[in-house]
């Protein structure tokens, strides 16, 4: 009898090393699931973060080429400006008439319609419309 209980103490011990074995296995996978869950989830939200990236660098670009389109426009219309005050400014030197027209007064409602502050927005053109002083009709 002390060889069957032997016996069974070794097959106790053995399905006890076993269902121990099993235990630590099954806990390394539940440990290895939720690392790999992990990484999903964190190379998700990286490949969500790159994509903002990229799309704020695309934004820059095209915010940095209309700044320069703008520069560019900015440039020529100077020089279109400038040529043509030259040209006005040549033209009264050579023109007595129109040196004699550029000499005289404005009329009154172009006088005070160059007075009015710059209309800046909304509320600004509403208190334009609401002025206590508006211009009249030209009359004959």
């Amino acid at each position: 009898m002390t060889r069957l209980t032997a016996a069974l103490v070794i097959l106790g011990l053995v399905i006890l090393v076993t269902w121990a074995l099993w235990q630590r296995s099954t806990a390394a996978e539940a440990r290895a699931d939720l690392a790999e869950q992990r990484l999903a989830e964190s190379q998700q939200r990286e490949a969500q973060h790159q994509m903002i990236i990229d799309s704020l660098w695309d934004n820059a670009r095209r915010q940095a080429n209309q700044r320069r389109a703008l520069a560019k426009q900015q440039a020529a219309l100077t020089r279109i400006a400038s040529n043509r005050l030259a040209t006005i400014e040549e033209l009264q030197r050579e023109n007595q008439a129109l040196r004699a027209w550029a000499g005289t007064r404005l009329p009154d409602a172009v006088i005070r319609l160059r007075k009015r502050p710059a209309v800046t927005g909304a509320g600004a053109y509403h208190q334009s419309v609401r002025d206590p002083q508006p211009l009249q009709p030209a009359r004959e």
